[in-house]
């Protein structure tokens, strides 16, 4: 299969993650370790509300910071707001412009408000290297 023919809702990971912007960062920080999942969607606060991605490098950042004194930080302290979300309908070839141009390594795909997925660079790469890997084969005469 071509790469042009594909949309974001074809390559996406449905089992996404989520994790509410109220939380301590420890524990989101343990469920991402417990799950072993690089990132977690932050959930929408009401209907009119973004999504938030809070990904493994912001806990890293944020933990390793020294900030004596400073109330135990929360998801919504550090998390990215609002996500950088596409629909599923959009072509791959869009999706791959996007994170390069916005220097995200994933986005959440949402149709009609509700998170459906998440579209990641390793979804990406692995279809490439599965696609590659078929193409290379010779073929039987």
């Amino acid at each position: 299969m071509n790469i042009k023919g594909l949309c974001a809702g074809d390559l996406m990971h449905k089992g996404v993650q989520t994790v509410s912007e109220a939380i301590p960062l420890v524990d989101a920080a343990r469920l991402m370790h417990k799950l072993h999942v690089s990132s977690l969607v932050v959930e929408k606060a009401n209907a009119n509300d973004a999504f938030g991605i809070l990904t493994r490098k912001d806990v890293v950042v944020a933990l390793s910071s020294d900030m004596p004194g400073m109330e135990p930080l929360l998801v919504k302290d550090v998390m990215t707001k609002p996500a950088i979300t596409v629909a599923p309908e959009l072509a791959i070839g869009h999706c791959l412009k996007m994170m390069r141009m916005a220097g995200v390594r994933r986005m959440p795909v949402e149709k009609d408000g509700r998170l459906i997925g998440i579209l990641s660079n390793s979804d990406l790469f692995r279809w490439y290297a599965e696609n590659l890997a078929s193409a290379e084969r010779p073929r039987s005469k």
